[in-house]
C-alpha cells in the first residue's frame, strides 16, 4: 500500500522534515508539504533537495495570513485539501505548536498515522491519539540515514564546495603531531617564529605557488624577503612537493593551517564522526560574503564546527571569534549547530571559557588541548 508522506515545512528546522522523508519515503509514494504563505516558496527547495519528482508532490499553503492562525481556519482549509483513501503518514515536527495541533487535529478525521521526528536522539517517535495514556503504545524507532557535511550544509540552503578534493590533509597524521609538538614545546626559536608571521602577513593566500629561493632573498614585489625561510623548513622537515617550491596549501598549512590538520586528526580519532572536512566555503545564493569553516563535521545527522586559532592576541580579539562563531550559527548554519573554539591560548583565569560559555560556544584552550597525550575533547 503506498502512503503519502506528511511535513510541515519550518523555515528554522529543516532537519525533521528531511530525515522524516528519507526515513519513511517508499518508491510509490507521494510526499505533501503543508505551509505558511510566506513559505510557499520552500515547496521548490524540498522537492530538489531530496530529489522528488515534482508530479509526486501535494501542497497545502495557506493563502491567507490569518488561515496561518486562527485554528478553525487552518483545519478548514486541510480538510478541504484531503482525501479519504488515502493513507497519510503525518510529521508533527515543523512549524508552530499551534499549526501543528491544527495538523494533527485535522489528520485524525482521515486515514492517518502520526509520527514526530527527534533529531536530537536522532529518533522517530509515533504515537496513536486515543484517549488512553497507560498503554505505552509510543514507538521509538532510531533514524538509520546518516547524513554527510554536504547534505547538512545544503539542507540548511547553503551553497558550498563540500564536495571539492581539498577538503583533507595535505601532510600525515605523523607529521602534523610532530609539528604541533614543536609548537606546544616552545621548540621554535624566535627566528622561526618571525618567518612564519611574515609568511602568513605578506605571502598566505596570495598566488598558487612561490619560489622559496626568491622569498629568502629578495621578496616578491613590494612585500618583504623572509631571510630565516630555509632555516625554518629546515627546522620543520618540511619538504615542499615541488622542490625550492611552495604551493599555496603549504603555505596555509605552515602558517596555522597545520593546526586546523592536527584538529581534524583528533577529532577523526575520537569522535569517528560519519563525514568530516577542513576549509570548506559556505555562502547564502545571491549574496556575494563568503565564509570559510576550519573543520566541519558530521555525526548522528548534527553538524559540528571547530574554529582553529593557534594564537589570540587580545581579550577584545577573542570576543570577536566568538560572535563571528555566533553569528555564523545562528545566519547561516542553523541553531542546531554545535560550535566549538580551539586555541594554543593559555586561558590561567578561565575568563575565556566563561565568555565562550555565555555565547554557547565550548572553547578549548592550551591546557585543554595538552594535557594529555591525546586529549579529551567531550564532543
Amino acid at each position: 500500500m503506498s502512503n503519502t508522506i506528511v511535513n510541515i515545512i519550518d523555515r528554522e528546522d529543516p532537519l525533521p522534515l528531511y530525515l522524516f522523508v528519507k526515513e519513511m519515503y517508499r518508491d510509490g509514494d507521494r510526499v505533501m508539504f503543508v505551509a505558511r504563505k510566506a513559505d510557499g516558496h520552500k515547496v521548490d527547495f524540498f522537492t530538489n533537495l531530496l530529489k522528488l519528482n515534482p508530479a509526486i508532490v501535494d501542497t497545502i499553503v495557506f493563502s491567507k495570513h490569518e488561515e496561518e492562525y486562527t485554528y478553525e481556519l487552518i483545519c478548514r482549509t486541510l480538510v478541504n485539501n484531503l482525501k479519504q483513501g488515502v493513507h497519510y503518514l503525518v510529521n508533527l515536527a515543523g512549524g508552530t505548536r499551534y499549526m501543528a495541533l491544527a495538523v494533527q487535529r485535522s489528520f485524525a478525521r482521515f486515514d492517518a498515522d502520526f509520527y514526530y521526528t527527534q533529531t536530537r536522539e536522532n529518533l522517530i517517535v509515533s504515537t496513536i491519539f486515543d484517549d488512553s495514556i497507560y498503554d505505552d503504545d509510543d514507538i521509538a524507532t532510531p533514524i538509520r540515514h546518516r547524513m554527510t557535511v554536504r547534505e547538512l550544509l545544503k539542507v540548511n540552503g547553503l551553497v558550498n564546495d563540500a564536495n571539492s578534493p581539498s577538503h583533507s590533509p595535505i601532510r600525515s597524521k605523523e607529521y602534523t603531531r610532530m609539528f604541533y609538538r614543536l609548537f606546544v614545546e616552545n621548540r621554535l626559536s624566535p627566528a622561526d617564529h618571525e618567518a612564519i608571521a611574515l609568511l602568513r602577513q605578506h605571502y598566505r593566500g596570495k598566488r598558487k605557488s612561490f619560489d622559496i629561493d626568491q622569498l629568502a632573498t629578495q621578496g616578491l614585489a613590494s612585500k618583504p624577503r623572509i631571510e630565516h625561510l630555509n632555516e625554518l623548513l629546515t627546522h620543520l622537515r618540511f619538504v615542499p612537493q615541488t622542490p625550492q617550491k611552495l604551493t599555496k596549501e603549504e603555505v596555509d598549512y605552515i602558517t596555522g593551517g597545520w593546526f586546523e590538520e592536527y584538529t581534524y586528526h583528533i577529532v577523526r580519532h575520537q569522535v569517528k564522526p560519519d563525514d568530516i572536512a577542513i576549509g570548506i566555503h559556505i555562502s547564502r545564493e545571491g549574496t556575494p560574503h563568503n565564509n570559510e569553516l576550519d573543520v566541519v563535521y558530521a555525526k548522528n545527522n548534527h553538524l559540528y564546527v571547530i574554529e582553529c586559532k593557534t594564537s589570540v592576541d587580545s581579550n577584545r580579539m577573542f570576543n570577536e571569534i566568538v560572535y563571528k562563531v555566533c553569528a555564523l550559527r545562528e545566519v547561516l548554519l542553523g541553531t542546531t549547530c554545535n560550535s566549538y573554539i580551539f586555541s594554543l591560548l593559555r586561558d590561567e583565569d578561565n575568563h575565556l571559557h566563561q565568555v565562550a560559555r555565555l555565547m554557547g560556544v565550548r572553547f578549548y584552550d592550551y591546557n585543554d588541548l595538552t594535557k594529555a597525550e591525546s586529549p579529551k575533547l567531550g564532543i
